[in-house]
């Protein structure tokens, strides 16, 4: 095995020389929480917000805690908090002073270690420990379990670079996540006033007339697909109710067959724009068929439209998609272990429909619009997601480095130049001598390198210069390099450039005002010194 210079050999693969193999234990320790007593728990703010397993995700049921407060169970902001139950990922808490609850844990870094570092660090292998994890009903983390995890470390510089980094990744997503969140309730909201009369678009006057489901088209169900028939080769989708979001079909993970079941019914393959339902699981859930080569499995229901001259298929959708209609579904929905509905329970379903079917597809066209504008929004976060996926796996293994390594110093060993006096009216001669020998508008690159090479030997220094002998004399483009940023620096010279009738670029310097503050200090300091 190769390994790049600057790297090493470590149990946990190849990584850079200046990061360490440890424990997290010998830097850090997991502080679980305390049991505090539930006869004291209300929700009504009274007291300090608790802090349970639930609370690291969610916001929906917070808990106060009015009695007795130990100081060392508070928790702050930005402090790295893990479920010792269930979700083992770890939280960087924001919602303020709260109290550290039991079956939650803190990190409490003992040295430099960066926290936000390790919330980032910590993810993949906390991840490997809850799938690795064996249990019936819910997966448990100790605080040995953390602290025997071995991890590469490195040196705190990189670990700030790098959870800055990160950060930064994720302060786009949340901002997107909060832009979609509110796009989402601006068209809920424009859904119950569209798709109830409330608010009418302009030029339409016609009635509405209630109807259910069943009376504009019909549900259809999928395919009973074998799994002995699948194959990763596949060229066939079978869509089932997981692939059935919110408004989008996924993809993603579909299992796939390599031919069309010859029992098929034509409906169960299906064509871009079939509208799906799931009535399984997470029932009512509604979206559109957006790809080709998809069959559908039974559970996911198929709506048909009878007549479309009566009844917009885009309107349909809008009426299948909304909020509402999930809620009915949800409360119809029948089963033990999990919820399911049927064709009666969504064919029963009652909306209002316009008579006029332009004034449909104007509503369904402003909805639709608006969920573009959504999706757009996703793709974008979405792509931001897998951005920052890239870089975690990057940087967290030294593959690339936001900080440098630090340079090992070794002491060159060289001996000190020798200087002799020359004499003022040598650089005078040799000014004159390099102005004679180039005729040229101005003091440009060539006179001054051709200036700096003869003080060079004239003075038998050597000034570390790596001139190229060309037909136009001494030539080192990075001393000419250095010495433009520093003009550049200190503004008493400016870089003058002019295109040649060759074709070539002549630079020449000229000094700018600030030359004369110079000029001043020097004559000054000659009269004094004289």
């Amino acid at each position: 095995m190769n390994i790049p210079q600057g790297y090493k050999q470590t149990e946990l693969g190849i990584i850079p020389e200046d990061w360490e193999v440890v424990l997290l234990g010998s830097g850090l320790r997991f502080q679980t929480g305390y049991p505090f007593q539930s006869s004291y728990f209300n929700g009504d703010g009274m007291g300090v917000r608790l802090i349970r397993n639930r609370d690291l995700k969610s916001d929906d049921s917070i808990t106060h805690y009015s009695g007795a407060i130990y100081n060392e169970f508070i928790v702050n902001n930005y402090d790295i908090l893990i479920g010792m139950d269930g979700d083992f990922m770890p939280c960087v808490w924001d919602k303020g002073v709260a109290l550290l609850n039991q079956r939650v844990g803190r990190l409490v870094v003992k040295n430099d270690w960066s926290p936000r570092f390790l919330y980032y660090a910590l993810q993949e292998p906390l991840k490997q420990k809850e799938q690795g994890t064996g249990a019936t009903t819910v997966k448990h983390l100790s605080h040995s379990d953390i602290e025997r995890i071995l991890m590469s470390i490195p040196p705190s510089k990189e670990q700030r670079a790098i959870a800055e980094a990160l950060s930064d990744v994720d302060g786009l997503i949340a901002a997107l996540d909060k832009k979609i969140a509110k796009k989402r309730l601006l068209k809920q909201g424009a859904m119950q006033q569209l798709l109830t009369g409330k608010k009418r678009l302009p030029g339409f006057t016609d009635e509405w007339i209630e109807k259910k489901l069943g009376n504009v088209g019909s549900l259809l169900n999928g395919y009973a697909f074998k799994s002995e028939t699948y194959s990763q080769a596949g060229k066939y989708k079978v869509i089932t109710i997981a692939n059935v979001q919110n408004g989008r079909l996924d993809t993603n993970d579909c299992n796939k067959v390599s031919t069309i079941p010859s029992d098929i019914q034509k409906h169960q393959i299906l064509k871009e724009g079939n509208i799906l339902i799931s009535m399984t699981g997470n029932v009512g859930r509604a979206c559109l068929v957006t790809t080709i080569d998809c069959l559908l499995n039974q559970r996911a229901g198929l709506f048909a439209i009878r007549d479309n001259s009566q009844c917009d298929e885009s309107f349909i959708y809008t009426i299948i998609n909304s909020k509402e209609f999930e809620t009915a579904m949800i409360d119809s929905g029948q089963g033990a272990a999990q919820s399911n509905i049927g064709k009666n329970d969504i064919e029963g379903y009652t909306f209002l429909l316009p008579n006029d079917t332009k004034e449909q597809l104007a509503i369904a066209t402003i909805l639709s619009d608006m969920d573009k504008e959504i999706a757009d929004l996703e793709a974008q976060r979405d792509k931001y997601r897998l951005l920052k996926s890239g870089m975690m796996q990057k940087l967290l293994t030294g593959q690339i480095r936001l900080v440098k390594q630090q340079a090992k110093i070794v002491p060159l060993g060289v001996e000190a130049p020798v200087v002799r006096e020359i004499p003022v009216a040598t650089h005078i001669i040799a000014g004159h001598i390099v102005n004679r020998s180039h005729q040229s508008r101005g003091w440009g690159r060539t006179k001054l390198q051709k200036s700096l090479h003869l003080i060079g030997y004239c003075t038998q220094l050597n000034l570390g210069n790596e001139y190229i002998r060309n037909t136009a004399g001494p030539d080192d483009q990075q001393l000419m390099n250095y010495i433009d940023q520093k003009f550049r620096r200190y503004r008493h010279v400016n870089k003058v450039s002019e295109k040649l009738p060759d074709g070539r670029t002549h630079y020449s310097y000229t000094p700018t005002p600030m030359i004369q503050d110079v000029e001043v200090a020097y004559e000054k300091y000659s009269k004094e010194t004289s």
